[in-house]
């Protein structure tokens, strides 16, 4: 049988034709590995499969369905996280009014998280419920005709108008007998990464564990448990990548890398034996509470040149608030043992948590600026479904805040969706922006960044990234010589007043 499956469209594609900076960057930097390992598994049990990656290649609703059409699929798969669904649900309409025989199965986050609702759209024929690989294997037999939908675990479906859930599919925990993701179907130039985190090309992204056991207010993963490959297969995925797709560099994208330190003592250790940090560099996300100088250090012998913290907030108060178990010391220690061995420390920091006030964002920008970070990416506070804070939100109504927008979309972790009380709108964009011109116009960030500049093409990556950087300072997608004027310093007072 044929299958064909689809990371959707993005909807600022399809209400305005292109994508903002900040969009291409973030959205376009690898492929979606989600939907990758459910083909692996198709393939290896002799299913043709083919993957579309919309979003990545700009497509609108009616150019996917022109290319799934011409695919002709058995079975389409579409996987959808909440800030695509509204683009999921018309692309599904469109297929099914196109080639409604063919069934469509919906995966992904929205779907395991809000199963009513998502099911409650008639063109989607079965959810699957958690992860995707056994589950998708057991569907194409009922679509071959060999077992009931009744009999598959972990799917919610309809029948006779009426919502269907199967008993839950229990999680495998050998997830070393997965196959890699079938990175071959798709083509690998429909991906680049940010110019701040691009260290070597081709660089490819690889997810080493499932879940997570922590609990942050603002995540749809928290307390999702937690399981990881071995060392060894680790290892053994990048070599593949090297030898099967010449990567140079490579990013864990797993929502917790450095989840103990003795699961990642083991990763650098594999990765020594095996001389892999002569053939690839990689990066990583960390949790400050597990890291110390001694594992940062066998970290960057065994390839790694950077790793990325989830600060979110420079108020301990906030950070108490949304469950992060860290507090402004122990963030101060990690960073500047990370910059101290020379892994060139990146945070993440949300914007407008539902205590935040002008006092404790401008903390938060402060404190940024305080610890040695290279770089430092900043989102705005979304209330995302099934979120711990959307449960408070939910619990305590307009204590905390007002809705602004309830559109869940990929724009509202740039624009404001939630407004803490005290706050307007039109605060949370401009600290967003002020927090990047703060931060990156400063002598010591750019001295950072220039010691990266070894080349024309390092010099070009910057460059091409002008949109980006001006998008992220100033909102405006293109440069313009007032911004360098204001950056810069030149010109009189009253010119850039």
């Amino acid at each position: 049988m044929r299958v064909t499956l689809i990371n959707p469209p993005l909807d600022t594609v399809l209400a305005h034709g292109h994508v903002s900076p900040v969009t291409a960057y973030l959205f376009y930097n690898s492929a979606p590995l989600g939907i990758l390992y459910i083909a692996s598994m198709l393939e290896t049990h002799g299913y043709k499969v083919s993957a579309i990656d919309a979003a990545a290649a700009r497509y609108d609703i009616a150019a996917t369905v022109r290319e799934v059409e011409r695919l002709k699929p058995e079975v389409i798969g579409i996987g959808s996280t909440t800030v695509v669904f509204e683009t999921t649900k018309l692309l599904a309409k469109a297929l099914k009014e196109a080639m409604p025989s063919v069934p469509i199965v919906l995966g992904g986050y929205h779907v395991t998280l809000l199963p009513q609702e998502a099911m409650g759209w008639p063109w989607f024929d079965v959810g699957v419920l958690s992860e995707g690989e056994h589950t998708m294997l057991e569907l194409m037999e009922v679509y071959k005709g060999h077992k009931p939908l009744r009999d598959v675990q972990g799917i919610v479906y309809r029948e006779e108008g009426a919502i269907q859930f199967t008993p839950a599919r229990p999680r495998f925990k050998d997830l070393d007998k997965l196959p890699f993701p079938a990175r071959h179907l798709l083509p690998p130039d429909l991906y680049k990464p940010i110019p701040i985190d691009e260290h070597a090309t081709p660089k490819f992204a690889m997810i080493t564990s499932r879940g997570c056991p922590h609990a942050c207010a603002f995540c749809q993963k928290a307390k999702s448990g937690y399981r990881s490959h071995s060392p060894e297969y680790i290892a053994d995925e990048v070599e593949h990548l090297v030898r099967d797709f010449g990567a140079k560099d490579i990013a864990f994208v797993d929502s917790l890398f450095c989840a103990s330190k003795k699961r990642v003592l083991g990763i650098c250790e594999e990765f020594i034996r095996r001389d892999i940090p002569k053939k690839v560099s990689w990066t990583c996300s960390s949790r400050v509470e597990v890291v110390d100088r001694e594992l940062l250090q066998r970290m960057k012998d065994s390839g790694c040149w950077r790793t990325r913290f989830g600060i979110e907030s420079g108020s301990d108060r906030v950070l108490d608030f949304i469950s992060k178990g860290i507090t402004k010391d122990k963030i101060r220690a990690a960073v500047t043992a990370a910059h101290e061995v020379g892994l060139r420390p990146k945070a993440f920091f949300i914007l407008g948590h539902m205590p935040d006030s002008k006092e404790t964002i401008q903390e938060t920008i402060e404190f940024a600026k305080s610890i040695p970070l290279h770089d430092v990416t900043v989102q705005i506070n979304t209330l995302l479904p099934k979120t711990p804070q959307m449960e408070i939100w939910e619990r305590e109504g307009t204590k905390w805040g007002r809705l602004v927008n309830e559109s869940t979309d990929e724009k509202s972790f740039w624009e404001p969706t939630f407004v803490p009380w005290g706050l307007e709108p039109s605060d949370l964009i401009d600290f967003h922006r002020q927090f990047y011109r703060e931060f990156y116009f400063r002598p010591i960030t750019m001295a950072r960044h220039l010691e990266t500049i070894h080349s024309w093409r390092d010099v070009y990556k910057y460059a091409s990234a002008s949109n980006l950087f001006s998008f992220l300072f100033y909102n405006a997608e293109n440069v313009d010589f007032s911004m360098l004027k204001k950056v810069f310093g030149m010109g009189t007072s009253a010119e850039t007043a």
